[in-house]
């Protein structure tokens, strides 16, 4: 068992942060350690964040660890060679990469959780720019086909040919709200970050103008969503909140998209593995056996803490919550992403389209649902002359106006079939609601809050769905 204070602070660890010199045409690769970045002492509040990152390093103008992230990694980034049948997981920290990453390795063991009971997690799916000090590349390299790789890099840092998308990635984004939460804590509990003791008000204000390792939030992600949009057939990009709230049918999508499709009892294995609990308590994933021993301080945080939607209620003030809400509008306009917060929007995105992340096609019909719902008149609610209704279920973020009302199904019926051409699921559950119609009584739409800790329990119309209580942080 090795120890970081052994390895970085001695003499080895100089040779290990050493940086080769760099000709002119390699000059945009070059590895800046922090104390050398330009102007870094012109924001005194960042310098301090920057400083309390042990090692820490600017690669392409985005602020890394140094504790197993070495220039001589960083500095062959650019020319990694790229195979066609890699699978790569692609998040910002804190987004669920390590739930994917075990989802993929029990995918390609075809469910078989006796083939990952002994071997480490971070030997099944490895990290590309975190790694050994020496000899990363080369062990990457002799791994067999099909490789397994992750990384928290932004897209203008990874390697050309993934760039290019020459193989299949999947993206995984989480509600930036919850993402700084549970950030926050891993900073508190791990070493390689300098075990963050700064208030949480001051790490939400590094979180909002992008300071943190890896960079900006808002960029890391919006530059992911325009390249899933201009590759979708090797991009998936998916959400924490999709993964929580309906893991079987996510983990189908994500095996079908790795062309390697599973049987359903092979899914329910998989999802029943990789609930929280079973992850929480699963020494191969939940990081509490590692060959360093000091890699993460267990006393301040566990790895895996409450794997719940909606803790930030628990940190943000209202007055944070504002000032975060001001910023996330500003970044996200017009970029087509349409995030959740909050596990009831969760539920009622996948009851309605079946998905969180939705296509630009489906945002559209589904604005456009709104806004012909929200036209109806009150007279028209209350027509008791019609004689054929429905209950309409329309789930609303942002600042567009509530509409859970009752409605005439033939002027309801045209819109509806537009979002159900891009959301299978939501045919369905209209079909089934329409021949139940003629029950009036039946017209309402029941959201049960179960508790704070956010096990959200919804019932539209005694529907068979049921959700399950999923993984961590």
């Amino acid at each position: 068992m090795l120890s970081l204070k052994l390895l970085y602070n001695t003499p080895l660890g100089n040779f290990f942060s050493a940086t080769r010199s760099k000709t002119m045409s390699e000059k945009e690769d070059q590895v800046i350690p922090a104390e050398k970045y330009p102007f870094l002492d012109s924001d005194p509040v960042k310098a301090a964040y920057v400083r309390s990152i042990p090692k820490s390093q600017f690669y392409r103008n985005v602020l890394l660890q140094g504790y197993f992230v070495p220039p001589s990694i960083l500095q062959g980034l650019a020319d990694f060679e790229v195979r066609p049948d890699d699978v790569f997981i692609i998040t910002y920290p804190k987004s669920g990469t390590t739930w994917t990453e075990e989802i993929v390795s029990l995918i390609f063991n075809d469910g078989d959780t006796k083939k990952v009971q002994n071997k480490l997690l971070i030997y099944r799916v490895h990290h590309l720019e975190v790694g050994r000090p020496i000899g990363h590349f080369r062990y990457l390299q002799k791994l067999k086909s099909p490789r397994f790789m992750a990384t928290h890099l932004p897209l203008n840092c990874i390697p050309r040919q993934l760039q290019q998308a020459h193989c299949k990635i999947i993206y995984v984004v989480r509600n930036p709200k919850d993402n700084a939460v549970s950030y926050y804590h891993h900073h508190r509990m791990s070493t390689f970050l300098g075990n963050y003791k700064g208030p949480w008000s001051d790490f939400l204000s590094h979180f909002l103008k992008g300071h943190l390792v890896y960079g900006s939030w808002f960029d890391h992600v919006l530059t992911y969503w325009k390249f899933h949009l201009e590759h979708p057939d090797k991009v998936l990009f998916i959400s924490y909140e999709e993964l929580k709230m309906d893991l079987e049918k996510m983990i189908e999508r994500i095996a079908i998209f790795l062309s390697h499709p599973l049987a359903a009892e092979t899914i329910k294995t998989i999802a029943n593995h990789c609930s929280f609990d079973q992850m929480k308590n699963n020494n191969m994933v939940n990081r509490e056996q590692l060959p360093i021993t000091d890699f993460f301080d267990m006393t301040q945080s566990k790895f895996m803490r409450k794997g719940i939607i909606g803790d930030w209620k628990n940190y943000f003030t209202d007055e944070q919550n504002k000032l975060f809400d001001r910023v996330y509008k500003e970044k996200m306009v017009g970029s087509g992403l349409d995030l959740v917060f909050e596990p009831n929007e969760a539920f009622k995105r996948i009851k309605t389209y079946g998905r969180i992340i939705l296509s630009s096609k489906t945002n559209t019909n589904r604005e456009n649902c709104i806004r012909s719902i929200s036209v109806i008149s009150e007279e028209e609610k209350h027509d008791e002359k019609r004689d054929l209704w429905m209950p309409s279920r329309t789930d609303v973020t942002d600042n567009r106006s509530v509409c859970i009302a009752s409605f005439h199904w033939k002027e309801i019926k045209k819109v509806a079939v537009d979002v159900a051409s891009t959301a299978d699921d939501f045919k369905r559950e209209i079909n089934k609601t329409s021949s139940e119609s003629n029950r009036k009584n039946q017209d309402s739409t029941l959201i049960r809050s179960v508790d704070q800790n956010n096990e959200e329990f919804c019932n539209f119309n005694n529907d068979r769905d049921v959700i399950n209580p999923n993984f961590g942080d």
